[in-house]
């Protein structure tokens, strides 16, 4: 389903079982760069294995931030538009099918995406921004390279961006007198008696907005285009160890993977969590089949099976033989297994918690 731009799957079974939840929990997904922008696309099998083995809800917010340099406004990204789509899910199907806050909430990440959920959970306002804590997180192929190492290109993104807030800021006069333009002709008796229908307030509306993007832009001029990801890979880690509060994780490696940085993270979350001087927690690391791009595997069984055309073998597959399809197919259907026995296990701790429990924060409040 497409809800408040996001994408979301939910198990095709959605009756209540006699002894139990409608649902196993809440996931929240966040993909890597660039093709964490598509999520359905890119991430599609995954995600419905997930939903699948685990009678889950899965999440997926497309995040637009990862293909620029500023990840704290990514993180924020990804915590607004998943609390949205949570009360609009809420709506769309009934509290009594969906209600977010009545369930236990795991985020799931990739490569890039995984440290914007760790800016998520460190930082306060995007904590607050995303509406509930979390059970636990799951951490795939965690990646906090630096711009230069990881994707170069996103230098250039930065500079285009400035660009088009430039080309903005200049035509602010013209948007300025397109308002004041709207604002006089409001005044006249001519327009008063068609004011009301909702078609001339929301022509109203937007060209009141086109002068307020104007200024926005105008006074955001002058600042520096960022050549490296902001937070930088040491402030990430710094936030983490002081800040991040999610104590329970799953991290997964894959094996042939060579821009993973997955023991850096478990080292950091060690002695946060579960060292001799941590505070408690769980520290789950998983070493799998599979590279980098594990999570983005399409669902190549048919081809695996015999069951697509020539073309269609060489579109998806290139030189892959029929057995390699299949090995990938595993890969994926592993990683999702793994996942979704971390989640089933942190899910049941999690309902097991006393009754008055919150899983929504409240400031101040014991949750």
């Amino acid at each position: 389903m497409r809800v408040a731009g996001c994408d979301v799957c939910l198990p095709t079974d959605r009756k209540k079982p006699i002894d139990g939840p409608r649902f196993a929990g809440l996931v929240h997904f966040i993909g890597g760069a660039f093709v964490g922008t598509l999520p359905r696309q890119a991430y599609g099998l995954l995600i419905e294995s997930l939903v699948a083995k685990g009678r889950l809800v899965v999440v997926a917010t497309p995040c637009s931030g990862l293909a620029g340099m500023d990840h704290y406004k990514a993180a924020y990204e990804a915590a607004f538009k998943f609390q949205t789509a949570c009360s609009v899910l809420r709506t769309d199907l009934g509290g009594d099918i969906f209600d977010a806050d009545e369930l236990p909430t795991i985020g799931v990440a990739h490569s890039l995406g995984c440290k914007i959920q760790v800016l998520m959970n460190s930082i306060e306002d995007t904590r607050s921004a995303a509406g509930r804590d979390r059970a636990a997180n799951v951490h795939l192929a965690f990646n906090n390279f630096a711009a230069s190492e990881s994707v170069p290109i996103l230098k250039e993104l930065g500079r285009l961006q400035q660009d088009i807030s430039a080309g903005i800021a200049a035509a602010a006069p013209v948007f300025d007198q397109i308002s004041t333009f709207a604002s006089e002709l409001k005044k006249t008796d001519a327009f008063k008696d068609v004011l009301g229908t909702p078609g001339a307030n929301q022509a109203f509306s937007f060209l009141e907005d086109l002068s307020r993007m104007g200024q926005t832009a105008a006074a955001n001029m002058g600042g520096e285009v960022l050549e490296e990801f902001s937070p930088s890979p040491s402030d990430t880690m710094r936030l983490l160890s002081e800040d991040y509060s999610v104590s329970r994780n799953q991290v997964i490696k894959f094996l042939a993977d060579d821009i993973d940085q997955s023991i850096p993270l478990c080292e950091n979350l060690r002695d946060k969590f579960t060292g001799p001087n941590g505070s408690g927690g769980r520290l789950d690391l998983k070493r799998l089949a599979g590279s980098h791009v594990t999570p983005n595997t399409p669902d190549i069984r048919n081809v695996a099976e015999g069951r697509a055309n020539l073309e269609d073998l060489e579109a998806v597959l290139g030189d892959t033989t029929r057995e390699q399809a299949q090995e990938k197919m595993a890969e994926v259907e592993a990683c999702a297994e793994a996942v979704v026995t971390f989640c089933r296990e942190e899910f049941a701790r999690d309902w097991l918690r006393p009754p008055g429990g919150r899983r929504t924060r409240l400031e101040g409040a014991d949750v």
